[in-house]
């Protein structure tokens, strides 16, 4: 397991950590209630560096990275990014990625413990082109601000600044990328720069966000019904039954699952949905039990927190198309007990 490049920040600071993928991070620095309602008033900032960064450079990169991964990547202009999905011959989901046009390469940001498996997957595809990668996960730090962004931020006007757009700024002293994002996590700004200078970028952005723990942007990501990677996002599912249509262009050429995910569209044979689930109580139910409607399982509990809006316990699931639809009563089993819940359109928010 490896450290965050702010870690003496996050030890002295923290309340507890937990590891996601290889990484600790905090779970909060207060109480995560106050965390999640400060994001709904204002910005927060916290460290997503479990995430993965890879380069993947070469006269072929392009072309290569078009035919693997489900969305338009043709146009894509220095400066602009795209979320792309890289999904097997069967369909299913390898990873869900952001990739940042720049002038000499392709940035790719990963999902938690997934740079291997996708730069694996670049290397079984490719045999002349001239593509070569480089996995960047333990040289930068990266941090994000949620919420209510600041109107401006290193001189620039973050207004302005346009969703899946990207340009070099200069922070706390040190050169940092700043990334608008957009559609796989609550909409914000990422700024990724090199581990020795993370110290000062982060003393930076505490002047403009409160610092929040993985707890809170969980519980922001769900109410939200943005899939996650080792819940929603996995080989045991499709694009279509996570709800990640809007990466997919259906109008490109070949790329490796395309002839599945475009039957599933065509005929019209998803036979899962991703659903918000809302509990009776503020009880959070044990993640990956089957959902019932009375005695026929309907699907499973992929993610659940408590909502600080709600009062009671939130999550999604993953159940069949019968059962999709706002309003149906379902019931989960924990503890010996069942408990009922009901299935709610998303976003929570």
């Amino acid at each position: 397991m490896r450290e965050s490049a702010i870690a003496d920040y996050h030890r002295q600071h923290a309340k507890e950590l937990i590891t996601i993928g290889d990484l600790a991070v905090p779970i909060s620095y207060r109480l995560p209630d106050d965390e999640f309602l400060a994001a709904m008033n204002g910005p927060v900032l916290i460290d997503r560096s479990y995430l993965g960064v890879a380069r993947v450079f070469g006269k072929d990169a392009g072309g290569l990275l078009h035919r693997l991964t489900t969305n338009e990547m043709r146009h894509l202009q220095v400066g602009q990014s795209v979320v792309n999905i890289f999904a097997t011959a069967k369909g299913r989901i390898l990873d869900v990625v952001q990739m940042l046009r720049r002038e000499e390469d392709y940035l790719l940001i990963t999902s938690p413990a997934r740079t291997a498996t996708v730069l694996q997957w670049i290397d079984k595809y490719t045999f002349v082109e001239d593509v070569r990668r480089e996995d960047l996960t333990k040289t930068y730090a990266l941090f994000s601000i949620f919420g209510k962004a600041p109107k401006n931020l290193a001189g620039l006007s973050l207004d302005e600044f346009s969703p899946q757009r990207f340009r070099v700024v200069r922070i706390g002293g040190a050169e940092a990328i700043l990334h608008h994002t957009d559609g796989i996590a609550p909409n914000g700004f990422n700024l990724i720069v090199n581990v020795e200078a993370a110290r000062a970028v982060w003393g930076f952005l505490l002047h403009h966000a409160q610092p929040i723990g993985f707890s809170a942007y969980n519980a922001l990501r769900v109410h939200d019904g943005i899939p996650a990677v080792d819940a929603e996002i996995s080989e045991h599912y499709n694009p279509h039954e996570v709800g990640l249509l809007p990466f997919i262009d259906f109008e490109k050429g070949c790329y490796i699952g395309q002839e599945v995910i475009a039957r599933l569209d065509t005929y019209d044979k998803v036979q899962r949905r991703l659903v918000g689930l809302e509990f009776e109580n503020e009880r959070v139910p044990t993640l990956n039990n089957p959902l019932w409607a009375n005695a026929e399982e309907a699907g499973v509990l992929t993610s659940a927190v408590f909502s600080p809006l709600r009062r009671k316990a939130i999550g999604l699931g993953l159940v069949r198309r019968a059962y999709a639809e706002a309003g149906q009563s379902l019931s989960v089993p924990h503890g010996g007990a069942t408990w009922p819940c009901v299935t709610v359109h998303l976003p929570f928010i």
